[in-house]
């Protein structure tokens, strides 16, 4: 109980902590930009102590121009001072930006950690077990509903295949005789020996018939 008294109170300070690095690193970036305000005024003062300098020297005003220098000189050594103090204002930032980065990262980090082992306490391998159990009853439900539907009813269930192949070969030949090719116009073609055997019996009928006439005279 205590430990996880202590660990609630540690992660507490450290979310505040976190949440307290934001408006630092504002008031370091305002701190930042009106010290490089203030170098550049004092740049401008200190060109313009130089022209001044020139100009006594001009008019032969010689301690005029002394003063200016001396000014100059102080405007240097305040810009100095300004340069010194952004430098460790940046090194602030630069410090604060990576702890906050790193910060970010654990906690990222941490929280990944939280939810993979959330999902790992909330399945065992009976679970798993049991839904690819379920998974193939499924399948194997679907697979046998499917095989019922297919399997023929009613009037098509009565008919034969045998005959239904016979039929099939019948019109399979059919369709051989009429792709056969007609013989070519002008071609003699002997006749059939039916058609042969038949003209005699044509004549012999003809003579009965003649017969008959003659016997009813």
């Amino acid at each position: 109980m205590l430990k996880k008294l202590i660990s609630k109170t540690k992660s507490k300070k450290k979310k505040e902590a976190a949440s307290s690095s934001l408006p630092t690193l504002d008031r370091l970036h305002e701190t930042l930009e009106m010290l490089e305000k203030k170098e550049r005024l004092l740049q401008k003062k200190s060109s313009a102590e130089i022209e001044k300098a020139k100009d006594y020297t001009k008019a032969k005003n010689k301690n005029a121009a002394i003063q200016c220098l001396k000014k100059k000189k102080l405007y240097e050594t305040q810009i100095e001072q300004l340069s010194n103090f952004q430098l460790r204002v940046h090194d602030q930032i630069i410090m604060l930006e990576n702890a906050k980065a790193t910060t970010d990262t654990v906690d990222a980090l941490r929280s990944g950690s939280s939810a993979v082992k959330a999902i790992q306490q909330s399945l065992s391998i009976d679970d798993i077990e049991n839904a690819i159990e379920e998974a193939n009853e499924h399948t194997e439900n679907m697979k046998q509903i499917q095989d019922a539907l297919a399997t023929p009813f009613g009037a098509s269930a009565e008919f034969d295949e045998d005959e239904l192949e016979a039929e099939l070969e019948d019109l399979e030949e059919e369709e051989l005789d009429l792709e056969l090719p007609e013989p070519p116009r002008g071609t003699h073609v002997a006749p059939s020996t039916s058609a042969a055997t038949s003209r005699p019996a044509a004549s012999d009928f003809a003579e009965l018939t003649k017969l008959q006439a003659e016997m009813a005279l």
